[in-house]
């Protein structure tokens, strides 16, 4: 799922329904062009993340709710010790549903597993109702096996995970979004909340939805791994912190008697 549709669908899980064109004034603020927005709400509605109830209105279903709790409860486990066992599974999908395949490929790996083998994923955190919800969706439970469970000598190098998670990728995607952070959001910020009670809640939003579409993409591509199988010198921990108390100092910064002040 795009960063985009993810925030949008965030917005729909904290209001309730909500008419296209007020997604509308809301993301063309921020550049987005009318047509991008109803293909996010298009595709959200077309993998059941949302649904159309009346015309124009839009509204999260409990499969899309599902998916925000999921992605949201990721960042949790960069605080959490690790017991040292792994969760593992394993789906045969025919080469015939190459598509089907491969959405759920993109789905599992979002979700925080690694590809170990071919059609062996793994993950060093529990993610088995995540799993079971990602089976039915792509209709796929007959054709999967959960396990849990120690590895046996030889365990898995920080080296090798940092090639099971892509982690290189990872990392160049923090390099960019840090840049951006530091170099354009953060002097945005400052002027903002310099002016106090004097700054337009909309530009405030306006931010604080950039800001977290930012954050949310790295939710996505971020694996959250413990610290014994992360690089020596992985940034990603310390970066989402610092965007994550940016974020939240928008948050606080937007009134509360706002029309914006429903959606933090």
């Amino acid at each position: 799922m795009l960063s985009i549709e993810k925030q949008i669908l965030f917005l729909l899980s904290r209001s309730g329904p909500m008419d296209t064109q007020e997604l509308l004034r809301i993301y063309e603020r921020r550049g987005y062009t009318a047509p991008t927005i109803r293909n996010a709400l298009s595709h959200l509605k077309k993998n059941g993340y949302a649904v159309s109830p009346a015309r124009s209105v839009y509204e999260i279903t409990e499969t899309g709710r599902t998916f925000i709790r999921t992605i949201n409860r990721k960042p949790q486990f960069y605080d959490r010790a690790w017991d040292g066992s792994w969760h593992l599974v394993m789906v045969e999908i025919p080469e015939a549903e190459r598509r089907r395949r491969d959405a759920f490929r993109a789905d599992i790996r979002q979700t925080g597993f690694g590809l170990l083998y071919h059609s062996v994923y793994i993950a060093p955190w529990d993610y088995s109702e995540e799993v079971q919800d990602l089976l039915g969706k792509h209709g796929i439970g007959d054709k999967a096996r959960q396990f849990h469970g120690s590895m046996q000598e030889p365990r898995l190098s920080a080296a090798e995970a940092a090639e099971i998670w892509e982690l290189a990728a990872a990392g160049r995607e923090y390099e960019k979004m840090w840049a951006w952070y530091t170099s354009i959001c953060l002097p945005a910020a400052g002027n903002l909340l310099a002016q106090g009670e004097a700054a337009d809640p909309l530009d405030l939003f306006t931010l604080y939805l950039e800001l977290g579409e930012v954050i949310s993409g790295l939710y996505l591509v971020d694996p959250m791994l413990p610290p014994e199988l992360l690089p020596a010198d992985w940034q990603g921990r310390h970066q989402l912190r610092t965007m994550r108390e940016g974020l939240r100092q928008l948050a606080e910064a937007i009134p509360a008697d706002s029309p914006y002040a429903r959606f933090l």
